[in-house]
């Protein structure tokens, strides 16, 4: 109902004492729930509140930091992740609890609700794991799979949103996997590539530890958590969201672009592409003008692409791409594409589907609202097509006339290069790209 959501925004925009005071009230308003499983809290109740322990990376002289503590109501970790010098990569810090959890395993289709916040937003390297099914949870989240007998520490990376209040992040337990690699945290196989990695009710039934990590990313770190339940399907929303593009130097996102402009039949159009930082932020900036091609009287392009391995999307197929974009100009001509299932993405981000074996590189248009903010641009994945014009951009057949078309989760699974286009219309252009995200479900 309104008035149920407008408790529900209530509660995630004012501050947590003040939330915890007007508890009772808020139960009353609400009503019956959806299903919710209390994992940790930090009030003292019993079957909930455990002790967290700090462990910073030990191994070949780790260097990072970090510190753990409780106070009114909720966990504090802070500290910095730097460099294991004989590594030469990032380590980490950590949180854990052992202890007997609550049963979760009717969570299942679900996820895990962090209530947290952070004055660190920028921060890549947060992760969360669980361990169950196996008699060593301290040596399985220590090992991530990649160790003999140490599967069965689950773990997924999130990240904190801005600001000073806390909020509600949920992962999906499908985006959880217990094996990854323990020096950089990140996944080695997928629950979408292998379903033997995911979690099962059984495992969300013996939950044994819980963790809280900064790994991964070098930085300052301060994340305070209120609490970790296991919610059901329905609190699954646009929030669970697979990062694809980004420009901050996290290994799986970070990609290098290349800008090409038409070099068909005398193209003219011009363009430059750059990494750029600003107020804390890096970002990917292209910069141009798109004009006729004179033998063909008709408007060319100018693009950024990058080839690579990009995270599984899979899980996001009923949602779309999010791009995080500013433009100082409404441009007509933005669109956005990405290839998979293809052995040549460069020749089918050319041909469109319309010159043979070319099928495979999906792409759609955006619109970027003028201004000098960066703001939050959805194209849903169903607007994209793999048949469209190479002369214009312009889909020849979209999804909505054949589903053949459509991207598919095996499409999203294995993205191959992803491309940012000015095309079709000609005139000056400018564009600043963040980051690019796949997100679940429908978003406004």
């Amino acid at each position: 109902s309104k008035a149920t959501v407008s408790v529900l925004n209530w509660v995630r925009t004012y501050p947590f004492d003040i939330t915890m005071r007007a508890a009772p009230l808020l139960l009353l308003a609400l009503g019956a729930s959806a299903l919710e499983i209390p994992l940790v809290t930090f009030d003292g109740m019993k079957g909930t509140t455990f002790s967290f322990q700090q462990l910073n990376d030990p191994v070949m002289g780790g260097k990072s930091s970090g510190a753990w503590s409780v106070a009114s109501g909720y966990g504090s970790m802070t500290g910095e992740v730097v460099d294991v010098p004989q590594l030469k990569a990032p380590g980490f810090i950590k949180a854990a609890a052992d202890g007997a959890f609550n049963d979760a395993s009717k969570a299942l289709a679900g996820g895990l609700r962090l209530t947290l916040r952070s004055s660190t937003p920028a921060y890549k390297g947060f992760r969360v794991s669980f361990a169950a099914g196996t008699l060593a949870p301290s040596y399985a989240c220590g090992g991530g799979g990649q160790l003999p007998f140490s599967r069965g520490c689950f773990k997924a990376h999130f990240d904190a949103p801005k600001g000073s209040n806390f909020t509600d992040v949920v992962i999906p337990f499908h985006a959880f996997s217990d094996k990854w690699s323990p020096s950089t945290g990140e996944q080695t196989t997928t629950c979408a590539q292998d379903p033997d990695v995911c979690p099962t009710a059984a495992a969300l039934g013996g939950i044994k530890r819980m963790e809280l990590w900064g790994e991964g990313a070098d930085g300052e770190l301060a994340l305070d958590v209120a609490s970790i339940t296991a919610v059901a399907a329905d609190e699954l929303t646009e929030d669970a969201a697979v990062p694809l593009v980004t420009f901050d130097g996290a290994a799986a996102t970070t990609h290098k672009f290349t800008q090409l402009n038409d070099p068909v039949m005398g193209g003219k159009s011009s363009g430059s592409w750059s990494v750029e930082s600003g107020n804390g932020t890096a970002y990917g900036a292209m910069k141009g003008e798109v004009v006729d091609v004179p033998s063909l009287k008709a408007p060319g392009f100018i693009t950024a692409a990058s080839n690579g391995k990009y995270p599984d999307a899979s899980s996001a197929l009923s949602g779309g791409l999010r791009l995080r974009v500013r433009s100082p100009a409404a441009y007509k001509g933005w669109r956005v594409s990405f290839a998979s299932g293809t052995l040549a993405p460069e020749y089918a981000c050319a041909g469109g589907g319309s010159i043979p074996l070319s099928r495979g590189c999906f792409k759609a248009n955006f619109h970027v609202p003028a201004g000098d903010d960066f703001t939050d641009v959805y194209v849903p994945f169903n607007k994209f097509s793999d048949k469209w014009s190479p002369s214009t951009g312009e889909q020849t057949t979209t999804c909505a006339q054949d589903p053949d078309v459509c991207p598919t989760a095996k499409a999203l699974s294995g993205i191959l290069r992803m491309q940012v286009w000015a095309e079709g219309v000609d005139g000056k252009v400018e564009l600043d790209v963040e980051r690019i995200d796949a997100v679940q479900g429908k978003q406004q």
